[in-house]
């Protein structure tokens, strides 16, 4: 079975008409679709980079022995020369000390992460397990960076997309039994 991909185009940009139509059914607020929000999946330059090197994995281009799941940590320290600190729960203490070292890569990868998440189903309308958990634990360790940093999240973003991401049931694994996409995971 195929799965028809989405695909941005220059002219119209980031837009429901280009995202997968399980996309748009399910993550129906306007700031996921907003390329100058700062806090939407696509609307910071890290997210809008994200999503066009996703879609150059989908199609392909110029990323191989790469997985989906891997693809955060690729694209900060491959691409960007970047450290990748991959999202997990740790407690107050921890992550303290980990802001007061690294808040500006923490902060990053966590945006790789939510961008590629996102991407992967705006791109595909699924996405693979590992990458939801990803994600999940990504949108836990920004609020807890917000909090720690007592910056206000007053639209309520963070919570907006985990109840969303957490309710999106379209995982491949429960919908297609073979890999439709080669690299997804290796």
């Amino acid at each position: 079975m195929a799965i028809n991909m989405y695909f941005d185009d220059e002219e119209i940009g980031l837009d429901r008409k280009t995202s997968h139509p399980h996309f748009v059914a399910h993550f129906k607020s306007d700031f996921y679709f907003d390329c100058s929000d700062e806090q939407s999946p696509f609307g910071s330059d890290e997210g809008a980079d994200v999503l066009v090197e996703l879609e150059g994995f989908f199609q392909d281009k110029e990323v191989e022995g790469v997985s989906l799941s891997d693809f955060p940590r690729h694209v900060m320290e491959d691409q960007w020369k970047l450290t990748y600190y991959p999202p997990k729960d740790m407690d107050e203490g921890s992550l303290a000390k980990l802001i007061a070292e690294h808040e500006k890569d923490v902060w990053m990868s966590d945006q790789v992460v939510l961008a590629t998440a996102f991407g992967q189903i705006k791109i595909t309308g699924y996405i693979i397990p590992e990458l939801k958990d990803m994600a999940h634990d990504a949108l836990g360790r920004m609020k807890a960076v917000n909090d720690a940093l007592g910056r206000e999240d007053a639209f309520g973003y963070y919570d907006k997309m985990l109840y969303d991401l957490m309710t999106f049931d379209k995982t491949y694994v429960s919908v297609l039994p073979d890999f439709w996409c080669k690299r997804c995971q290796m």
